[in-house]
């Protein structure tokens, strides 16, 4: 006995391997651009991360980059260099970077090291320490802290809003 078929079970055989590569491809095609998406989106996400990451606990280089003109700064941080706590901010520091933020976002940004826009906002209660803020302009991330600082020796609390596109 020949192991042979017949031309019509090959077109079946050919039919189903065929429809079967075909359905394949369309659910890695399908699938690879959100997964793509979600690693981009992640990506972002720690990004965002660390830089709220550097600004809350570093306290920039020169640490008293404030008083320097920032040509002068290697990278901004607005932790305080005198008491050296996690998540304690110099109220300095923050008037600072708002005041820099606003007159000069690129050169802040060049500061961070940053390859993403981002929007920075420090609230206290209602009243904004911190409102450096460009408008968005695709799909964001977010980060949000809650930080310490010091005003007039007295310290107050306030969250930080992070926005990284």
């Amino acid at each position: 006995m020949k192991a042979q078929i017949s031309f019509v079970e090959f077109l079946t055989a050919l039919a189903i391997f065929l429809a079967s590569v075909t359905y394949i491809s369309f659910q890695i095609s399908t699938f690879i651009p959100n997964y793509l998406n979600e690693v981009k989106a992640e990506r972002m996400r720690s990004e965002a991360f660390q830089l709220s990451e550097l600004l809350i606990n570093d306290p920039g280089n020169p640490a008293n980059w404030y008083t320097l003109n920032l040509n002068n700064v290697v990278r901004l941080g607005l932790s305080d260099e005198k008491e050296n706590k996690t998540n304690l901010l110099s109220y300095n520091k923050i008037l600072k970077f708002n005041e820099t933020c606003n007159s000069n976002y690129p050169e802040v940004k060049k500061k961070l090291g940053l390859d993403y826009d981002f929007s920075l906002v420090l609230k206290e209660g209602t009243s904004e320490k911190i409102n450096c803020s460009i408008p968005i302009t695709r799909k964001y991330t977010t980060i949000r802290r809650i930080v310490a600082y010091r005003d007039n020796n007295q310290v107050k609390y306030g969250e930080m809003i992070l926005q990284v596109w």
